[in-house]
């Protein structure tokens, strides 16, 4: 995986409504950071609409945006979810749910209609997001002797890193969440330690 030092992504639930032809889109975004929050949203649209005629999505999770899913859900392949993911990357955020619901109106767009109506309900969505930047954050395990403890709090405190959890038994360990803008120069310190071992944990 491949991290910077922060990402961006929405702090609000935008939607919109447009319609086309007869038939209603409308679109609702949601910030999703994994995928048990991404299939819970899309239920609740189904169950908010059981009525609609399609429920199609894009979505991306993770920082690294490392998972993508898109689903044209009955309407022709890549008419739907692709054009609101492209809607989406425009932005370039992460973290992100929008799903377009259509009511058929009764007479049909077509392949290049369908792509055009997708898209742009996406897109008036996206035209009322907060998007927000947010910076990233590595978590390591940090394990020492306990002669050594006042060396690894000097360390943390230097490079402003947060203080998760501590448990004391033969071993100190603690648990950290460092800004990454700092991470390469915590490790670096903290490698010419005596009796003391990093495990990364993850990053978000």
């Amino acid at each position: 995986m491949l991290f910077g030092s922060e990402y961006k992504t929405i702090s609000n639930f935008p939607e919109a409504t447009i319609t086309e032809q007869g038939s209603r889109f409308l679109a609702y975004a949601f910030c999703v950071s994994n995928e048990k929050e991404l299939k819970d949203n899309i239920e609740k649209i189904k169950l908010k609409f059981p009525d609609a005629t399609h429920h199609c999505f894009a979505c991306i999770l993770h920082p690294d945006k490392s998972f993508i899913k898109i689903n044209d859900d009955g309407e022709p392949s890549n008419t739907a979810g692709r054009p609101i993911l492209i809607q989406i990357n425009k932005l370039d955020i992460t973290n992100i749910l929008l799903v377009v619901v259509r009511y058929y109106g009764g007479k049909k767009l077509g392949i290049p209609g369908l792509i055009s109506a997708y898209g742009n309900a996406a897109s008036k969505c996206l035209e009322n997001a907060e998007v927000i930047v947010k910076k990233l954050y590595d978590y390591y395990k940090l394990f020492s002797i306990p002669e050594k403890d006042f060396e690894i709090y000097n360390i943390v405190k230097k490079h402003k890193a947060k203080i998760i959890k501590i448990a004391t038994n033969n071993k100190t360990e603690i648990e950290i969440a460092i800004d990454r803008e700092s991470t390469d120069k915590f490790l670096k310190e903290c490698h010419f330690l005596p009796n003391f071992e990093v495990k990364y944990i993850k990053t978000e």
